[in-house]
């Protein structure tokens, strides 16, 4: 970062500045004068404050939020290749540019812009041209880097194909490495019912340990917006986060966000989703106008189907599964939404046939734990069809 004490920076949305802040050199702390110059661009919920101390600390957690998690696994081999003392710091050195929305940050006294520096448009990675390559981290991934801000415990990487789409590779904690089946067993069922989301294919690399690979939902002119920010965007009381998001996005143009967020829940409850939280749902904007144009499609599936429990124990957890968005649990989450006209009950078999046949790829589960996850799935179904019979 030079010799200074302080250096200056400017957070923008393109290339529109949006704040000034200053950082420790040494500390990567934020510290000094900081000043909001396009409060309609935030990312964050700070136009309703104009408190200094305030807003330093949102910013601080803002930009701590738009790095890699301690629990990555990786995080130290990453620090380690980059050179860097901590995730802060890789942040600052990758210009917080990722391939979601279209923030970044730069050295204020340094004339950069979005077009020569934005991850859709500009190489980051080595291009992608067999199906063996490593989700993990490695030399080849230079700054500015999208994998250097995204979100999450388990190893991922964003890579461009041989068709310059940019594509997230995305691993296991576990030693039954079952989110990437997960991922493609949610895909397809959505397929079946015409639902919007993002498309997981499986992969495998040269040790054959099993990724979920799927593309971008944002581009150089649309990006990924949480549903944190949407809910932060205006005060609601004792109102219902529910209902407080849809009369959000109902104020802002998107007519059908209840029809899109009942989908998403019993999608969650039907494979028991158990970390569905206000960062993996949210709406897509055109970052130009910054006019809003639909729910983002339903992505981030991996968390089901007893990913994390041990063959004994999956039964004693039954069919309900925790909720983190509107209740506590995914089938409280039921209560609140309207009979689903996507569901053909003739289908429902086919929600079983789906979750046998892919975690059947998956050698590391036992046809005991599978038949257990296919009893339980069954009795979700069922559950899910009585209460939408009493909804009808």
């Amino acid at each position: 970062m030079g010799d200074k004490e302080k250096i200056g920076y400017f957070l923008k949305h393109k290339d529109n500045e949006v704040m000034y802040f200053e950082m420790d050199a040494k500390t990567s702390r934020i510290v000094g004068n900081n000043y909001i110059i396009d409060s309609k661009r935030l990312p964050f919920n700070l136009k309703y404050n104009d408190d200094f101390a305030e807003r330093t600390e949102q910013l601080s957690i803002w930009i701590k939020a738009r790095g890699l998690t301690g629990s990555r696994k990786d995080l130290s081999n990453i620090i380690a290749i980059n050179g860097v003392k901590d995730e802060i710091e890789l942040i600052i050195k990758s210009y917080g540019l990722n391939v979601t929305d279209h923030y970044w940050i730069h050295e204020a006294e340094i004339n950069l812009t979005w077009n020569n520096m934005n991850c859709f448009n500009n190489i980051f990675d080595k291009i992608k041209i067999n199906d063996n390559i490593d989700f993990s981290i490695d030399k080849n991934v230079k700054t500015p880097s999208p994998n250097y801000c995204v979100d999450g415990s388990i190893e991922k990487r964003w890579i461009i194909n041989e068709k310059g789409e940019r594509v997230l590779l995305k691993g296991s904690r576990h030693k039954i490495m079952q989110e990437p089946f997960n991922e493609v067993i949610a895909g397809k069922i959505m397929e079946e019912f015409r639902i919007f989301h993002v498309p997981y294919e499986l992969k495998s690399n040269y040790d054959l340990i099993p990724y979920s690979e799927c593309k971008t939902m944002a581009d150089i002119n649309n990006e990924y917006i949480t549903a944190n920010w949407v809910i932060g965007t205006e005060e609601y009381g004792t109102k219902e986060i529910y209902n407080h998001f849809i009369d959000i996005c109902k104020n802002n143009g998107i007519l059908d966000a209840k029809e899109r967020l009942d989908e998403m829940i019993a999608i969650d409850f039907l494979i028991g989703n158990d970390d569905r939280h206000k960062g993996n749902f949210g709406i897509l904007r055109n970052s130009d106008s910054l006019n809003w144009i639909k729910i983002a499609p339903i992505f981030d599936n991996g968390n089901s189907l007893f990913y994390d429990r041990d063959n004994e124990s999956i039964n004693d957890w039954g069919t309900d599964s925790l909720g983190k968005t509107f209740d506590s649990s995914n089938r409280l989450q039921l209560n609140v939404i309207d009979y689903p006209q996507w569901y053909n009950k003739s289908k429902g078999n086919i929600i079983i046939d789906i979750v046998a046949q892919e975690l059947k790829k998956n050698i590391r589960l036992s046809d005991d734990r599978i038949a257990k996850i296919i009893e339980i799935t069954k009795k979700r179904k069922d559950i899910f069809e009585n209460i939408i019979n009493k909804i009808k």
